[in-house]
């Protein structure tokens, strides 16, 4: 049995597509809950390696989307599949 030629390109594309917008919710939407500490905990980390909690966790899934759109450029996106676009009519040929 044999598959569609485009079959795995699709397969990417859809996971691709699905990292990129966990990263997105997570990194800016309801994930900040996950890593927000609570200010009253005593024993609560506000810092990793010396920076911000919560500039660690958006920095890290900024860094998630551009992989998605890194390995989407080199691998999916390329020139073939979008024509070139429409030239002006030529005075020369009466267009």
């Amino acid at each position: 049995m044999s598959r569609k030629p485009g079959t795995k390109r699709r397969r990417l594309a859809v996971a691709l597509s699905a990292i990129f917008l966990a990263a997105v919710v997570l990194g800016t939407g309801p994930g900040i809950y996950l890593v927000n500490p609570d200010p009253a905990d005593p024993n609560a980390a506000f810092t990793f390696l010396g920076l911000p909690l919560l500039y660690v966790w958006a920095v890290f899934w900024f860094f998630v989307q551009a992989a998605v759109v890194l390995v989407a450029y080199f691998t999916l996106w390329d020139g073939r599949e979008h024509p070139d676009p429409p030239r002006p009519p030529s005075a020369r040929n009466g267009d």
